[in-house]
């Protein structure tokens, strides 16, 4: 099929246009509208000549039209994705990815056994899955926003373009989630207080803080903290695991909170009295 497009060639493309915008977005519209133009062009190919054999149409709706299909669903989502954050205050955006992340697990465990087909290379359901002679619209559920034209489409060849699409989408999403979990602890604007006490008192405040899991439902590591706090603080706290442990050679090595401790309670009777 000699106008068929190789992955070197579609990535490429892909690639030359992500440098030639300086708006992502922008490039992100042109990539699909490439997909789609590579699809229209394999449409008027199969419309007028068709396919040698059964083999070959399997090949054809499993790889070769599942290739730019997958990369013009993967970005129509990161279009749409990258839309949404913008209009959405910082605070939000991590929940707003978590939420995402789970979508598209769930979406790939409703599929596992389809995902198990393709990852062992199985082949004995390829008659059914990638011709068109198996095609049906009632197959197909949640995909209203792709034509589904009966002589360009196999029952399955949308879904397993969805699955790949969904798998880069949450590589790139973990990423992007890591990033912006790593930048919130950095706080670009960090409101500063000053820590009047010692950074003993502060090293023993942070320790309590993660050993209790009080933040993040314990899931807040030390260094975290220490980077929160010294943001917060202007300090630095050094060598903190040695501070740590000159804390737990003190006869009183936990001075600083319980002194928080009676000061609170004299508070209160204070409160009462």
């Amino acid at each position: 099929m000699y106008f068929l497009i190789t992955e070197d060639e579609l990535k490429n493309e892909i690639r030359k246009i992500e440098q030639t915008f300086l708006n992502k977005n922008a490039a992100y519209f042109e990539i699909i509208n490439y997909c789609r133009k590579v699809l229209e062009s394999y449409r008027k190919e199969i419309y007028l000549n068709g396919f040698l054999d059964i083999p070959s149409e399997i090949l054809f709706f499993k790889e070769q039209k599942t290739l730019p299909l997958t990369y013009q669903i993967y970005y129509e989502n990161l279009l749409s994705i990258e839309l949404e954050i913008s209009s959405i205050g910082e605070t939000s955006r991590l929940k707003f990815i978590r939420k995402k992340i789970q979508k598209i697990n769930s979406f790939l465990a409703a599929h596992k056994n389809f995902l198990q087909y393709i990852a062992l290379d199985q082949e004995y359901l390829d008659e059914i899955y990638f011709t068109r002679k198996y095609f049906s619209k009632d197959h197909i559920t949640n995909y209203n926003q792709y034509e589904r034209d009966p002589l360009f489409s196999s029952s399955h060849d949308l879904l397993l373009s969805e699955l790949n699409a969904r798998n880069f989408l949450l590589e790139y999403l973990n990423k992007l989630f890591q990033d912006k979990h790593t930048s919130s602890l950095a706080f670009e604007e960090p409101v500063k207080i000053n820590w009047t006490s010692s950074k003993v008192a502060l090293t023993e405040l942070i320790y309590a803080l993660q050993v209790s899991g009080s933040i993040n439902n314990g899931n807040a590591t030390l260094k975290e903290l220490v980077v929160i706090f010294e943001t917060l603080t202007g300090l630095d706290l050094g060598d903190y695991p040695h501070t740590f442990l000159r804390l737990r050679g003190r006869s009183e090595p936990l001075k600083f909170i319980d002194k928080m401790r009676n000061s609170m309670l004299e508070y209160m009777e204070e409160l009462d009295a």
